[in-house]
């Protein structure tokens, strides 16, 4: 990006110092605070649907192998009994390992690297992991037992006989309830940190 000097009583000026002098932003030491809610955000929202939709690769696969014709419905419903029958703990518990090791990149690029910055930032990292978690569970709830299971149904795998399905949706809505509980708590009680640290 290049520059523009401005010719002033004082020297030339550059633009960047124009602008800075007319709208100087507030310096608080809230604003790293600011930042790191706003990147929480985008972690959470990253994060939880990669999870969730790991947890339900069981299900994704026969599907795909039908949309892309690459195998006939009667064998991506018998893989689909397979991976979901006798794996679908292994997709979770692979979910939940990536997101741990997810979790743990994160706050380490956020500079959360010794115990004692952990120990010092411990209601952070509590109130993302339990926002991430419950979003990851909802999300795995909804993406596998009603999107997923509606979607096979319409490429045509016989899953329409799995009728005690009924519960993932009032499942997944408790999941969404609590995740919304959770942020409203966590942003509550960060924007009173905020709010003391500037006083």
């Amino acid at each position: 990006m290049f520059e523009i000097a401005i010719p002033s009583r004082k020297g030339n000026k550059k633009v960047s110092e124009v602008r800075a002098q007319a709208n100087p932003l507030p310096q608080t030491p809230n604003r790293p605070a600011l930042r790191a809610r706003t990147t929480d955000r985008k972690g959470i929202l990253l994060f939880s649907m990669a999870a969730g939709i790991i947890g339900g690769l069981c299900c994704l696969t026969p599907i795909v192998l039908v949309l892309l014709g690459l195998g006939t419905v009667a064998a991506a419903a018998d893989l689909g009994n397979v991976l979901y029958g006798d794996y679908r703990w292994a997709f979770r518990i692979a979910a939940l390992v990536l997101l741990s090791v997810g979790l743990f990149i994160y706050f380490r690029s956020r500079g959360i690297c010794t115990l004692d910055q952990a120990k010092r930032q411990r209601n952070r990292i509590i109130n993302v992991s339990l926002l991430i978690l419950t979003a990851a569970t909802g999300i795995y709830l909804f993406w596998t037992y009603v999107v997923l299971h509606y979607w096979g149904i319409a490429a045509g795998l016989p899953w329409a006989e799995y009728s005690d399905e009924y519960w993932a949706i009032p499942g997944a809505l408790i999941m969404f309830a609590a995740f919304g509980l959770i942020y409203w708590r966590y942003q509550r009680s960060a924007a009173a940190e905020t709010e003391a640290s500037s006083d």
